[in-house]
């Protein structure tokens, strides 16, 4: 297995396409979560203490067994398919802390 840091970047104005998809994202990240392959995933808001302001997007630390089933998996991302994203940047990540886990 291997870990990735995935970074999406949203397009402008696209909040509502992001609440709309949103119930679609988290079901995939929760079945991921189970399948033990989510480290951690969250949105970047523009302005956390008021959401309505929009989103930067979202960083996701990922398990996969190759950067080619990651490709696979992300081709289906509900935000990607809503049109939420316009970019998302894939790179190896080596985790060093915490450790134990």
């Amino acid at each position: 297995m291997a870990l990735f840091i995935v970074t999406c970047t949203d397009h402008d104005n696209v909040l509502e396409k992001r609440f709309a998809a949103r119930p679609a994202h988290l079901k995939r990240l929760e079945q991921l979560q189970e399948d033990g392959g989510l480290i951690l995933a969250g949105p970047m808001p523009k302005n956390a203490d008021d959401l309505s302001a929009g989103f930067y997007g979202s960083t996701l630390v990922v398990d996969f067994p190759s950067r080619e089933a990651l490709d696979e998996w992300l081709k289906q991302e509900p935000y990607l398919e809503a049109g939420v994203y316009k970019d998302i940047d894939v790179k190896p990540f080596i985790q060093v802390f915490p450790t134990g886990s």
